[in-house]
Protein backbone atom coordinates (compact mmCIF):
# COMPACT_ATOMS: atom_id res chain seq x y z
CA UNK A 1 0.00 0.00 0.00
CA UNK A 2 2.83 2.39 0.91
CA UNK A 3 4.61 1.72 -2.39
CA UNK A 4 1.36 2.33 -4.28
CA UNK A 5 0.89 5.67 -2.54
CA UNK A 6 4.46 6.63 -3.42
CA UNK A 7 3.82 5.75 -7.08
CA UNK A 8 0.64 7.86 -7.12
CA UNK A 9 2.46 10.78 -5.53
CA UNK A 10 5.31 10.41 -8.02
CA UNK A 11 2.86 10.43 -10.93
CA UNK A 12 1.20 13.49 -9.42
CA UNK A 13 4.55 15.24 -9.16
CA UNK A 14 5.47 14.48 -12.77
CA UNK A 15 2.06 15.56 -14.01
CA UNK A 16 2.26 18.87 -12.17
CA UNK A 17 5.80 19.43 -13.36
CA UNK A 18 4.75 18.93 -16.97
CA UNK A 19 1.62 21.09 -16.65
CA UNK A 20 3.38 24.01 -14.97
CA UNK A 21 6.32 23.83 -17.36
CA UNK A 22 3.95 23.93 -20.34
CA UNK A 23 2.06 26.83 -18.75
CA UNK A 24 5.22 28.87 -18.10
CA UNK A 25 6.53 28.27 -21.62
CA UNK A 26 3.22 29.11 -23.31
CA UNK A 27 2.86 32.32 -21.28
CA UNK A 28 6.46 33.40 -21.86
CA UNK A 29 6.52 32.95 -25.64
CA UNK A 30 3.66 35.43 -25.97
CA UNK A 31 5.97 38.32 -25.07
CA UNK A 32 6.69 40.94 -27.77
CA UNK A 33 9.28 39.81 -30.26
CA UNK A 34 8.77 36.13 -29.47
CA UNK A 35 6.29 33.64 -31.01
CA UNK A 36 2.62 34.62 -30.77
CA UNK A 37 0.26 36.55 -28.52
CA UNK A 38 -2.55 34.00 -28.96
CA UNK A 39 -1.15 31.73 -26.24
CA UNK A 40 -1.65 34.41 -23.60
CA UNK A 41 -5.39 33.66 -23.51
CA UNK A 42 -4.93 30.06 -22.33
CA UNK A 43 -1.32 29.90 -21.11
CA UNK A 44 -2.38 29.85 -17.45
CA UNK A 45 -4.89 27.00 -17.88
CA UNK A 46 -2.38 24.15 -17.26
CA UNK A 47 -1.07 26.10 -14.26
CA UNK A 48 -4.57 26.19 -12.76
CA UNK A 49 -5.07 22.45 -13.29
CA UNK A 50 -1.73 21.79 -11.60
CA UNK A 51 -2.58 23.85 -8.50
CA UNK A 52 -5.89 22.14 -7.84
CA UNK A 53 -5.95 20.09 -4.65
CA UNK A 54 -2.54 21.14 -3.32
CA UNK A 55 -1.66 22.21 0.19
CA UNK A 56 -0.83 25.88 0.54
CA UNK A 57 2.91 25.37 0.86
CA UNK A 58 3.03 23.12 -2.19
CA UNK A 59 1.03 25.69 -4.12
CA UNK A 60 3.59 28.30 -3.05
CA UNK A 61 6.54 26.19 -4.25
CA UNK A 62 4.95 25.20 -7.56
CA UNK A 63 3.94 28.81 -8.24
CA UNK A 64 7.49 29.89 -7.46
CA UNK A 65 8.76 27.38 -10.00
CA UNK A 66 6.25 28.75 -12.53
CA UNK A 67 7.39 32.32 -11.87
CA UNK A 68 11.09 31.50 -12.14
CA UNK A 69 10.64 29.62 -15.41
CA UNK A 70 8.23 32.17 -16.89
CA UNK A 71 10.43 35.17 -16.07
CA UNK A 72 13.56 33.28 -17.11
CA UNK A 73 12.16 32.56 -20.58
CA UNK A 74 10.39 35.89 -21.10
CA UNK A 75 13.53 37.85 -20.17
CA UNK A 76 16.10 35.36 -21.47
CA UNK A 77 17.78 38.21 -23.37
CA UNK A 78 19.19 39.44 -20.07
CA UNK A 79 21.59 36.47 -20.03
CA UNK A 80 23.77 37.66 -22.95
CA UNK A 81 23.34 41.25 -21.73
CA UNK A 82 24.78 40.38 -18.32
CA UNK A 83 27.33 37.74 -19.35
CA UNK A 84 28.68 39.50 -22.45
CA UNK A 85 27.84 43.17 -22.92
CA UNK A 86 27.85 44.39 -19.31
CA UNK A 87 30.51 41.94 -18.10
CA UNK A 88 32.89 43.07 -20.84
CA UNK A 89 32.13 46.73 -20.12
CA UNK A 90 32.65 46.33 -16.37
CA UNK A 91 35.30 43.63 -16.51
CA UNK A 92 33.71 40.99 -14.27
CA UNK A 93 33.57 37.22 -15.03
CA UNK A 94 30.62 36.00 -17.10
CA UNK A 95 29.50 33.50 -14.46
CA UNK A 96 28.67 36.40 -12.13
CA UNK A 97 26.19 37.59 -14.75
CA UNK A 98 24.51 34.18 -14.68
CA UNK A 99 24.28 34.33 -10.89
CA UNK A 100 22.73 37.82 -11.11
CA UNK A 101 20.18 36.60 -13.67
CA UNK A 102 19.25 33.59 -11.54
CA UNK A 103 18.84 35.84 -8.50
CA UNK A 104 16.55 38.10 -10.51
CA UNK A 105 14.32 35.18 -11.53
CA UNK A 106 14.14 34.00 -7.90
CA UNK A 107 13.10 37.46 -6.70
CA UNK A 108 10.57 37.96 -9.48
CA UNK A 109 9.32 34.41 -9.09
CA UNK A 110 8.71 35.08 -5.41
CA UNK A 111 5.75 37.29 -6.28
CA UNK A 112 4.16 34.39 -8.18
CA UNK A 113 4.83 32.17 -5.16
CA UNK A 114 2.89 34.52 -2.86
CA UNK A 115 0.11 34.69 -5.43
CA UNK A 116 -0.12 30.89 -5.63
CA UNK A 117 -0.24 30.54 -1.85
CA UNK A 118 -3.00 33.17 -1.45
CA UNK A 119 -5.01 31.68 -4.30
CA UNK A 120 -4.80 28.27 -2.66
CA UNK A 121 -6.00 29.62 0.70
CA UNK A 122 -8.92 31.46 -0.89
CA UNK A 123 -9.82 28.49 -3.08
CA UNK A 124 -10.09 26.22 -0.03
CA UNK A 125 -12.11 28.68 2.04
CA UNK A 126 -15.57 27.22 1.90
CA UNK A 127 -16.83 24.95 -0.86
CA UNK A 128 -16.76 25.64 -4.59
CA UNK A 129 -20.17 24.16 -5.33
CA UNK A 130 -20.13 25.20 -8.93
CA UNK A 131 -17.32 22.68 -9.50
CA UNK A 132 -17.74 20.02 -6.80
CA UNK A 133 -21.44 19.36 -6.32
CA UNK A 134 -22.49 16.00 -7.67
CA UNK A 135 -26.16 16.91 -7.78
CA UNK A 136 -27.35 20.21 -9.20
CA UNK A 137 -29.15 22.31 -6.60
CA UNK A 138 -32.82 23.03 -7.03
CA UNK A 139 -33.76 26.17 -8.88
CA UNK A 140 -34.98 29.25 -7.01
CA UNK A 141 -32.83 28.17 -4.07
CA UNK A 142 -30.30 30.55 -2.47
CA UNK A 143 -27.87 27.70 -2.71
CA UNK A 144 -28.41 27.60 -6.48
CA UNK A 145 -27.85 31.32 -7.04
CA UNK A 146 -24.75 31.38 -4.86
CA UNK A 147 -23.21 28.40 -6.64
CA UNK A 148 -23.86 29.92 -10.07
CA UNK A 149 -22.54 33.37 -9.22
CA UNK A 150 -19.46 31.84 -7.61
CA UNK A 151 -18.06 30.86 -11.00
CA UNK A 152 -17.90 34.44 -12.28
CA UNK A 153 -17.00 35.96 -8.93
CA UNK A 154 -14.20 33.49 -8.30
CA UNK A 155 -12.81 34.00 -11.81
CA UNK A 156 -12.77 37.75 -11.20
CA UNK A 157 -11.29 37.24 -7.75
CA UNK A 158 -8.51 35.11 -9.24
CA UNK A 159 -7.85 37.80 -11.86
CA UNK A 160 -7.89 40.47 -9.17
CA UNK A 161 -5.40 38.59 -7.02
CA UNK A 162 -3.06 38.17 -10.00
CA UNK A 163 -3.43 41.86 -10.85
CA UNK A 164 -2.48 42.86 -7.29
CA UNK A 165 0.58 40.62 -7.57
CA UNK A 166 1.60 42.33 -10.81
CA UNK A 167 1.25 45.74 -9.19
CA UNK A 168 3.45 44.70 -6.26
CA UNK A 169 6.02 43.24 -8.67
CA UNK A 170 6.52 46.74 -10.09
CA UNK A 171 6.69 48.44 -6.71
CA UNK A 172 9.74 49.49 -4.69
CA UNK A 173 13.44 49.83 -5.39
CA UNK A 174 13.64 46.53 -7.28
CA UNK A 175 10.26 46.94 -8.97
CA UNK A 176 9.95 45.93 -12.62
CA UNK A 177 6.84 45.72 -14.78
CA UNK A 178 8.44 43.87 -17.70
CA UNK A 179 7.04 40.51 -18.83
CA UNK A 180 3.54 41.54 -17.79
CA UNK A 181 0.93 39.42 -19.59
CA UNK A 182 -0.60 42.55 -21.10
CA UNK A 183 2.66 43.13 -23.02
CA UNK A 184 1.73 40.24 -25.30
CA UNK A 185 -1.09 42.28 -26.86
CA UNK A 186 0.79 45.49 -27.68
CA UNK A 187 0.26 44.95 -31.43
CA UNK A 188 -3.47 44.16 -31.08
CA UNK A 189 -4.64 47.76 -31.12
CA UNK A 190 -8.29 46.80 -30.76
CA UNK A 191 -8.15 45.24 -27.31
CA UNK A 192 -5.28 47.55 -26.31
CA UNK A 193 -7.74 50.46 -26.21
CA UNK A 194 -8.86 49.21 -22.79
CA UNK A 195 -5.68 50.61 -21.24
CA UNK A 196 -6.94 54.18 -21.74
CA UNK A 197 -9.59 53.20 -19.20
CA UNK A 198 -7.74 50.89 -16.83
CA UNK A 199 -4.02 50.97 -17.63
CA UNK A 200 -2.12 47.79 -18.46
CA UNK A 201 -3.21 46.23 -15.16
CA UNK A 202 -6.78 46.27 -16.44
CA UNK A 203 -5.73 44.42 -19.59
CA UNK A 204 -3.84 41.94 -17.42
CA UNK A 205 -7.01 41.45 -15.35
CA UNK A 206 -9.00 40.64 -18.50
CA UNK A 207 -6.41 38.16 -19.77
CA UNK A 208 -6.29 36.27 -16.46
CA UNK A 209 -10.09 36.30 -16.16
CA UNK A 210 -10.43 34.68 -19.60
CA UNK A 211 -7.83 32.06 -18.64
CA UNK A 212 -9.80 31.14 -15.53
CA UNK A 213 -13.09 30.93 -17.44
CA UNK A 214 -11.46 28.63 -20.02
CA UNK A 215 -10.10 26.49 -17.18
CA UNK A 216 -13.57 26.23 -15.62
CA UNK A 217 -15.16 25.31 -18.95
CA UNK A 218 -12.60 22.58 -19.61
CA UNK A 219 -12.80 21.19 -16.09
CA UNK A 220 -16.59 20.95 -16.19
CA UNK A 221 -16.59 19.98 -19.91
CA UNK A 222 -18.92 22.83 -20.76
CA UNK A 223 -18.19 22.85 -24.46
CA UNK A 224 -20.73 25.54 -25.33
CA UNK A 225 -19.06 27.89 -22.86
CA UNK A 226 -15.66 27.02 -24.32
CA UNK A 227 -16.84 27.87 -27.83
CA UNK A 228 -18.35 31.14 -26.60
CA UNK A 229 -15.08 32.14 -24.94
CA UNK A 230 -13.10 31.33 -28.10
CA UNK A 231 -15.47 33.48 -30.16
CA UNK A 232 -14.95 36.35 -27.70
CA UNK A 233 -11.17 36.02 -28.05
CA UNK A 234 -11.46 36.08 -31.86
CA UNK A 235 -13.60 39.19 -31.44
CA UNK A 236 -10.83 40.88 -29.46
CA UNK A 237 -8.47 40.42 -32.39
CA UNK A 238 -11.10 41.42 -34.97
CA UNK A 239 -11.76 44.68 -33.14
CA UNK A 240 -8.37 45.95 -34.32
CA UNK A 241 -9.87 46.56 -37.77
CA UNK A 242 -12.35 49.06 -36.35
CA UNK A 243 -9.96 51.21 -34.34
CA UNK A 244 -9.80 54.75 -35.77
CA UNK A 245 -6.94 55.18 -38.21
CA UNK A 246 -4.29 57.88 -38.43
CA UNK A 247 -6.39 59.99 -40.84
CA UNK A 248 -8.81 60.82 -38.01
CA UNK A 249 -6.40 63.20 -36.34
CA UNK A 250 -6.81 66.89 -36.91
CA UNK A 251 -4.61 69.63 -35.64
CA UNK A 252 -1.26 71.21 -36.20
CA UNK A 253 1.36 68.65 -37.18
CA UNK A 254 4.74 69.43 -35.68
CA UNK A 255 7.95 67.94 -37.10
CA UNK A 256 10.31 66.56 -34.47
CA UNK A 257 13.82 65.65 -35.56
CA UNK A 258 15.18 62.35 -34.23
CA UNK A 259 18.73 61.07 -34.27
CA UNK A 260 19.49 57.36 -34.05
CA UNK A 261 23.26 57.59 -33.69
CA UNK A 262 24.03 53.87 -34.01
CA UNK A 263 26.81 54.37 -31.48
CA UNK A 264 26.72 51.98 -28.53
CA UNK A 265 27.42 53.00 -24.95
CA UNK A 266 30.77 51.22 -24.99
CA UNK A 267 31.75 53.00 -28.21
CA UNK A 268 30.79 56.40 -26.81
CA UNK A 269 33.14 55.99 -23.88
CA UNK A 270 35.98 55.60 -26.37
CA UNK A 271 34.94 58.56 -28.55
CA UNK A 272 36.63 61.90 -28.15
CA UNK A 273 34.51 64.88 -27.13
CA UNK A 274 35.25 66.58 -30.44
CA UNK A 275 33.89 63.56 -32.35
CA UNK A 276 30.67 63.59 -30.30
CA UNK A 277 30.24 67.34 -30.92
CA UNK A 278 30.85 66.77 -34.63
CA UNK A 279 28.17 64.08 -34.65
CA UNK A 280 25.73 66.45 -32.93
CA UNK A 281 26.65 69.23 -35.40
CA UNK A 282 26.06 66.99 -38.42
CA UNK A 283 22.63 65.95 -37.15
CA UNK A 284 21.57 69.52 -36.37
CA UNK A 285 22.78 70.75 -39.77
CA UNK A 286 20.75 68.09 -41.57
CA UNK A 287 17.55 68.23 -39.52
CA UNK A 288 17.36 72.00 -38.90
CA UNK A 289 15.94 72.39 -42.41
CA UNK A 290 12.74 70.62 -41.37
CA UNK A 291 12.64 70.67 -37.56
CA UNK A 292 13.35 73.18 -34.82
CA UNK A 293 13.34 70.52 -32.08
CA UNK A 294 15.80 67.66 -32.45
CA UNK A 295 15.98 64.70 -30.05
CA UNK A 296 19.14 62.71 -29.32
CA UNK A 297 19.36 59.44 -27.33
CA UNK A 298 20.08 58.92 -23.66
CA UNK A 299 23.71 59.52 -22.72
CA UNK A 300 24.74 61.16 -25.99
CA UNK A 301 27.58 62.64 -23.97
CA UNK A 302 29.04 60.15 -21.44
CA UNK A 303 29.91 62.97 -19.04
CA UNK A 304 28.49 66.31 -17.89
CA UNK A 305 29.48 68.33 -20.94
CA UNK A 306 27.86 71.49 -19.54
CA UNK A 307 30.90 71.89 -17.25
CA UNK A 308 33.44 72.09 -20.09
CA UNK A 309 34.45 74.01 -23.22
CA UNK A 310 32.43 71.81 -25.58
CA UNK A 311 29.21 73.14 -24.07
CA UNK A 312 29.97 76.53 -25.62
CA UNK A 313 30.54 74.83 -28.96
CA UNK A 314 27.16 73.07 -28.84
CA UNK A 315 25.32 76.28 -27.91
CA UNK A 316 27.02 78.18 -30.76
CA UNK A 317 25.75 75.51 -33.17
CA UNK A 318 22.21 75.96 -31.82
CA UNK A 319 22.48 79.73 -32.23
CA UNK A 320 23.63 79.44 -35.81
CA UNK A 321 20.76 77.12 -36.73
CA UNK A 322 18.18 78.62 -34.33
CA UNK A 323 17.03 75.23 -33.07
CA UNK A 324 16.45 73.42 -29.78
CA UNK A 325 17.69 69.95 -28.87
CA UNK A 326 16.81 67.35 -26.26
CA UNK A 327 19.99 65.57 -25.29
CA UNK A 328 20.82 62.95 -22.67
CA UNK A 329 23.89 63.16 -20.44
CA UNK A 330 24.93 62.49 -16.81
CA UNK A 331 24.51 65.77 -14.94
CA UNK A 332 26.25 66.64 -11.69
CA UNK A 333 25.32 68.79 -8.74
CA UNK A 334 27.95 68.83 -6.04
CA UNK A 335 28.59 65.22 -5.07
CA UNK A 336 25.38 64.01 -6.69
CA UNK A 337 25.17 62.37 -10.12
CA UNK A 338 22.02 62.16 -12.23
CA UNK A 339 20.99 60.47 -15.46
CA UNK A 340 19.49 63.50 -17.16
CA UNK A 341 17.88 64.93 -20.27
CA UNK A 342 18.32 68.61 -21.03
CA UNK A 343 16.45 70.96 -23.32
CA UNK A 344 19.03 73.24 -24.91
CA UNK A 345 18.38 76.29 -27.06
CA UNK A 346 20.32 79.23 -28.50
CA UNK A 347 20.50 80.74 -24.98
CA UNK A 348 21.76 77.58 -23.30
CA UNK A 349 20.10 75.09 -20.96
CA UNK A 350 16.37 75.84 -20.73
CA UNK A 351 15.19 72.83 -18.73
CA UNK A 352 16.53 69.71 -17.06
CA UNK A 353 14.87 66.43 -16.16
CA UNK A 354 16.69 63.80 -14.10
CA UNK A 355 15.62 60.17 -14.15
CA UNK A 356 13.33 59.19 -11.27
CA UNK A 357 13.19 55.41 -11.75
CA UNK A 358 16.71 54.04 -11.88
CA UNK A 359 17.59 50.57 -13.15
CA UNK A 360 18.27 48.34 -10.11
CA UNK A 361 21.89 47.22 -9.70
CA UNK A 362 23.24 49.01 -12.81
CA UNK A 363 22.20 52.60 -12.01
CA UNK A 364 21.45 52.27 -8.31
CA UNK A 365 22.10 49.68 -5.62
CA UNK A 366 18.80 48.78 -3.93
CA UNK A 367 18.88 47.76 -0.28
CA UNK A 368 22.72 47.89 0.01
CA UNK A 369 22.82 45.81 3.20
CA UNK A 370 21.04 42.99 1.40
CA UNK A 371 22.44 43.27 -2.12
CA UNK A 372 25.80 44.93 -1.48
CA UNK A 373 27.67 42.06 -3.12
CA UNK A 374 26.08 42.91 -6.46
CA UNK A 375 27.74 46.29 -6.75
CA UNK A 376 29.88 44.83 -9.55
CA UNK A 377 26.90 45.38 -11.92
CA UNK A 378 27.34 49.16 -11.69
CA UNK A 379 27.88 50.54 -15.19
CA UNK A 380 29.80 53.80 -14.78
CA UNK A 381 28.53 55.17 -11.50
CA UNK A 382 25.44 54.90 -9.36
CA UNK A 383 23.02 57.76 -9.88
CA UNK A 384 20.79 59.69 -7.53
CA UNK A 385 17.09 59.72 -8.42
CA UNK A 386 15.66 62.99 -9.72
CA UNK A 387 13.23 65.02 -7.63
CA UNK A 388 11.37 67.15 -10.18
CA UNK A 389 8.80 66.21 -12.80
CA UNK A 390 9.97 68.65 -15.43
CA UNK A 391 7.61 69.78 -18.16
CA UNK A 392 9.61 71.25 -21.04
CA UNK A 393 8.29 74.21 -23.03
CA UNK A 394 9.17 74.72 -26.68
CA UNK A 395 7.30 76.92 -29.17
CA UNK A 396 4.52 77.34 -26.59
CA UNK A 397 4.06 73.57 -26.51
CA UNK A 398 4.55 71.48 -23.36
CA UNK A 399 6.12 68.03 -23.53
CA UNK A 400 7.93 65.60 -21.25
CA UNK A 401 10.93 63.31 -21.51
CA UNK A 402 11.34 59.92 -19.88
CA UNK A 403 14.62 58.07 -19.81
CA UNK A 404 15.04 54.40 -20.78
CA UNK A 405 13.65 52.07 -18.08
CA UNK A 406 11.05 54.66 -17.04
CA UNK A 407 8.83 53.93 -20.03
CA UNK A 408 7.90 50.63 -18.34
CA UNK A 409 6.03 52.55 -15.64
CA UNK A 410 2.65 53.93 -16.63
CA UNK A 411 2.27 56.13 -13.55
CA UNK A 412 5.11 58.39 -14.68
CA UNK A 413 3.63 59.12 -18.12
CA UNK A 414 0.29 59.70 -16.41
CA UNK A 415 1.98 62.17 -14.03
CA UNK A 416 3.46 64.11 -16.93
CA UNK A 417 0.14 64.13 -18.80
CA UNK A 418 -1.71 65.45 -15.78
CA UNK A 419 1.00 68.10 -15.37
CA UNK A 420 0.26 69.38 -18.88
CA UNK A 421 2.48 67.45 -21.33
CA UNK A 422 0.91 67.47 -24.81
CA UNK A 423 3.18 64.82 -26.27
CA UNK A 424 5.69 62.42 -24.72
CA UNK A 425 9.30 61.50 -25.54
CA UNK A 426 11.43 58.58 -24.35
CA UNK A 427 15.20 58.60 -24.88
CA UNK A 428 17.09 55.38 -24.27
CA UNK A 429 20.30 53.38 -24.57
CA UNK A 430 19.20 49.97 -25.83
CA UNK A 431 22.56 49.07 -27.34
CA UNK A 432 23.14 46.96 -24.23
CA UNK A 433 20.73 44.41 -25.67
CA UNK A 434 21.91 42.16 -28.48
CA UNK A 435 18.66 40.17 -28.64
CA UNK A 436 15.84 41.61 -30.76
CA UNK A 437 13.01 40.62 -28.35
CA UNK A 438 14.57 42.94 -25.75
CA UNK A 439 14.20 45.89 -28.13
CA UNK A 440 10.63 44.96 -29.07
CA UNK A 441 9.56 44.46 -25.45
CA UNK A 442 10.90 47.90 -24.56
CA UNK A 443 9.33 49.60 -27.58
CA UNK A 444 6.00 47.92 -26.76
CA UNK A 445 5.83 50.14 -23.69
CA UNK A 446 5.67 53.15 -26.02
CA UNK A 447 2.43 51.77 -27.46
CA UNK A 448 0.86 51.37 -24.02
CA UNK A 449 1.93 54.83 -22.83
CA UNK A 450 0.46 56.36 -26.00
CA UNK A 451 -2.94 54.69 -25.56
CA UNK A 452 -3.10 55.17 -21.78
CA UNK A 453 -2.73 58.92 -22.16
CA UNK A 454 -4.03 59.43 -25.74
CA UNK A 455 -0.75 61.12 -26.59
CA UNK A 456 1.73 60.91 -29.41
CA UNK A 457 4.86 59.24 -28.09
CA UNK A 458 8.34 59.24 -29.63
CA UNK A 459 11.10 56.87 -28.60
CA UNK A 460 14.68 57.70 -29.61
CA UNK A 461 17.25 54.95 -29.04
CA UNK A 462 20.97 54.91 -29.74
CA UNK A 463 20.89 51.78 -31.93
CA UNK A 464 17.10 51.24 -32.04
CA UNK A 465 14.22 50.87 -31.79
CA UNK A 466 13.41 54.48 -32.68
CA UNK A 467 9.82 55.17 -33.64
CA UNK A 468 6.63 57.18 -33.15
CA UNK A 469 3.23 55.92 -31.96
CA UNK A 470 -0.10 57.72 -32.27
CA UNK A 471 -2.68 58.05 -29.43
CA UNK A 472 -4.48 54.86 -30.52
CA UNK A 473 -1.39 52.69 -30.53
CA UNK A 474 -0.61 52.65 -34.25
CA UNK A 475 3.13 52.48 -34.86
CA UNK A 476 3.20 55.28 -37.41
CA UNK A 477 6.88 55.01 -38.24
CA UNK A 478 9.75 52.85 -37.02
CA UNK A 479 13.39 53.15 -38.04
CA UNK A 480 15.61 50.16 -38.88
CA UNK A 481 17.81 49.06 -36.01
CA UNK A 482 21.61 49.08 -36.03
CA UNK A 483 21.78 51.93 -38.54
CA UNK A 484 22.50 55.64 -38.41
CA UNK A 485 19.32 57.55 -39.23
CA UNK A 486 18.46 61.24 -38.96
CA UNK A 487 14.87 61.99 -39.84
CA UNK A 488 11.73 63.77 -38.66
CA UNK A 489 8.57 62.41 -37.09
CA UNK A 490 5.31 64.32 -37.00
CA UNK A 491 3.20 64.65 -33.88
CA UNK A 492 -0.06 66.43 -33.13
CA UNK A 493 0.04 67.83 -29.58
CA UNK A 494 -3.19 67.53 -27.59
CA UNK A 495 -4.50 68.19 -24.11
CA UNK A 496 -6.66 65.06 -23.85
CA UNK A 497 -6.93 63.28 -20.51
CA UNK A 498 -8.24 59.74 -20.30
CA UNK A 499 -10.16 57.92 -17.60
CA UNK A 500 -6.86 56.32 -16.62
CA UNK A 501 -5.23 59.76 -16.38
CA UNK A 502 -7.97 60.96 -14.06
CA UNK A 503 -8.35 57.91 -11.82
CA UNK A 504 -5.12 55.93 -12.20
CA UNK A 505 -5.00 52.29 -11.10
CA UNK A 506 -8.57 52.11 -9.84
CA UNK A 507 -8.47 48.46 -10.96
CA UNK A 508 -6.52 47.68 -7.78
CA UNK A 509 -9.39 48.76 -5.52
CA UNK A 510 -11.80 46.92 -7.80
CA UNK A 511 -9.67 43.79 -7.42
CA UNK A 512 -9.57 44.07 -3.63
CA UNK A 513 -13.35 44.44 -3.60
CA UNK A 514 -13.77 41.34 -5.76
CA UNK A 515 -11.54 39.26 -3.52
CA UNK A 516 -13.55 40.40 -0.49
CA UNK A 517 -16.83 39.62 -2.25
CA UNK A 518 -15.55 36.17 -3.20
CA UNK A 519 -14.70 35.43 0.43
CA UNK A 520 -18.11 36.64 1.64
CA UNK A 521 -19.93 34.46 -0.90
CA UNK A 522 -17.83 31.46 0.10
CA UNK A 523 -18.64 32.01 3.78
CA UNK A 524 -22.37 32.24 3.03
CA UNK A 525 -22.12 29.24 0.72
CA UNK A 526 -20.45 27.19 3.45
CA UNK A 527 -23.06 28.20 6.04
CA UNK A 528 -25.98 27.23 3.75
CA UNK A 529 -24.46 23.89 2.88
CA UNK A 530 -23.91 23.04 6.56
CA UNK A 531 -27.56 23.90 7.29
CA UNK A 532 -28.75 21.64 4.47
CA UNK A 533 -26.69 18.80 5.87
CA UNK A 534 -28.31 19.23 9.29
CA UNK A 535 -31.83 19.15 7.88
Amino acid sequence: MLKMQERVQHRGFKKRLILITISAVLSAITMPGMISSIFVWFGLVPFLFALKGLKWWKSLLWSWYFGILYIGIALYWLVPTLTQNISEFNGFPSFLGIIAFFLMTIIEGGFFAIFGMLYNLIDKFGFDLSLSSKKPPKKHNWHFYLSKSLIIIHAMSFAGLYTLMEYLRGFGEIGFTGARLSDALYSQIGIVQIVSFSGTLGLTFLIVFMNYMLYTSLRKKRWHSLVTLCIIIVGFYSFSFFVPQFSKYKGRKIPIGVVQTNVSVAQRYHMSSSNIVQQVDNAITKLSRTSTLIVFPEGTFPYDFTKGLFYTKVISILKSKNVHIVLGYPSTLGQHFYNSAGLFGPNGLEGLYSKHILVPFTETLPYPKLFGLFGFLKLTQFFNPGSKFTIFKWNNTAFSVQICFESYFGWLSRKFTNEGARFLITITNDSWFSQHPALVQHFAQTVFRAVENRKWVIQVADTGITGVVDPYGHIVKKLPTDSTVMTSFFVIPNGDRTFYDRFGNWILWFSIGLIGLDLVIRIIDDIIKKRERNV
